[in-house]
């Protein structure tokens, strides 16, 4: 049977052996620069455990558990937020790659058919004519001219000439989601303004 002080003394070399690996990977390899200070709080966990868990069960043993309790808790500590982060950051991501129209406010006028015609115009930046519209959207040539005048009339797009039309600075605000749902109304209602003027 081995003695328990070889049996702690293994376990110290063991834990320096792994301590010196981990310090390794925490400090000479590149990691992502955000959970630096994240993992270190981990490793230190890991290094209480495995350091100091054999150096205490030799001086102190009734403390042992305490001292694992510590280390436990550090290593959940430095773990819980990166992986906390990155499920919020990627649940964000996931939204805005999927469906840009998710993140934005519609204004109640507003039907799916106005989003899209939007972001054509957004994603182009050209003067667009209702059949080219229709063509790259699938909507028909009639929903799409109805939509343009509605569009037109809240001030979300120009119409440049006849059956042309441009996106304007609000229909790109909105696309953004740079441009609060009282700020609209504001912008809308002087654009009305001027038309009548």
């Amino acid at each position: 049977m081995i003695e328990p002080i070889h049996l702690t003394a293994y376990n110290l070399v063991i834990g320096i052996i792994t301590a010196v690996g981990v310090l390794y990977f925490l400090f000479l390899k590149p990691t992502v620069v955000e959970y630096h200070q994240f993992l270190f709080v981990t490793i230190a966990g890991l290094l209480v455990f495995l350091i100091g868990g054999p150096i205490v069960e030799l001086l102190v043993p009734e403390l042992l558990h305490w001292l694992h309790g510590i280390a436990s808790l550090l290593v959940i500590l430095g773990l819980y937020n990166p992986v906390k982060n990155k499920i919020r950051r990627d649940a964000w991501a996931d939204v805005l790659l999927r469906e840009p129209s998710q993140v934005r406010e519609p204004e109640d006028w507003m039907l799916p058919v106005d989003d899209t015609i939007l972001g054509l115009f957004h994603s182009t930046d050209l003067v667009l004519t209702p059949s080219i519209i229709a063509y790259n959207t699938g909507y028909s040539r009639d929903e799409v001219n109805r939509r343009l005048v509605e569009l037109e009339k809240r001030g979300f797009v120009n119409k440049i000439e006849r059956g042309k039309y441009q996106i304007t600075a609000l229909g790109r605000q909105y696309f953004d989601g740079s441009v609060s749902h009282s700020l609209r109304n504001q912008l809308r209602h002087l654009c009305r303004l001027v038309l009548k003027s």
